[in-house]
């Protein structure tokens, strides 16, 4: 019986860590024309790994103080002019943004670095129920379009929408540990 009871949440884990894994491949991190998958085969270990103080996830439920917080809104956006969208210049030159926020930081419960198996480091952002609404309708009618991370009125980061986003997490890709600690410093206000 202990047995068993030890053994059901690594299970359970492994079985929610397939889901993810099946439902991330709809996110492709893009550099200029191209665009790498971001979706992780297999994280690190079988659960995701944070400090116990916390210095390595941001709970935006849990924040009761009333601090100044980085602007952070996502955008559906195109790497070529089209009529009605605005232009803004991305990391690798202009883009153009739909006018209207998709996902804005009132619909993230939480941001979290994460560490794939093959050693990538990844920003999960974990949506409400009303944010997971709206990215999934948005992104079921932009396949193929750009999800933009704007904070503080500057592009932080590009990413391709390579299938309808379902599941209310977007990942994105970071170069390592330390450019991950430092966004999640910048989230944390």
């Amino acid at each position: 019986m202990d047995t068993r009871r030890r053994f059901v949440p690594q299970i359970v884990r492994a079985a929610a860590l397939g889901a993810l894994c099946v439902v991330l491949a709809g996110c492709q991190h893009t550099r200029g024309a191209g665009g790498a998958d971001l979706s992780p085969p297999t994280l690190a270990g079988t659960y995701e790994r944070e400090g116990d103080d916390g210095t390595r996830s941001f709970l935006a439920s849990q924040t009761s103080r009333a601090l100044q917080y980085t602007q952070m809104d996502f955008y559906v956006g195109m790497p070529q002019a089209v009529p009605g969208l605005v232009q803004v210049e991305g990391p690798e030159g202009p883009l153009w943004l739909y006018p209207q926020v998709i996902v804005q930081r009132s619909d993230l419960t939480r941001v979290a670095s994460v560490r794939t198996a093959q050693g990538d480091h990844l920003l999960r952002f974990h949506l409400n129920a009303l944010g997971t609404r709206k990215l999934a309708e948005v992104s079921a009618g932009n396949v193929g379009a750009l999800l933009v991370l704007v904070m503080d009125d500057q592009v932080a980061h590009v990413a391709r929408i390579a299938q309808p986003l379902k599941q209310g997490m977007i990942y994105l890709a970071v170069p390592d540990a330390i450019a991950a600690q430092r966004f999640l410093s910048q989230v944390q206000g």
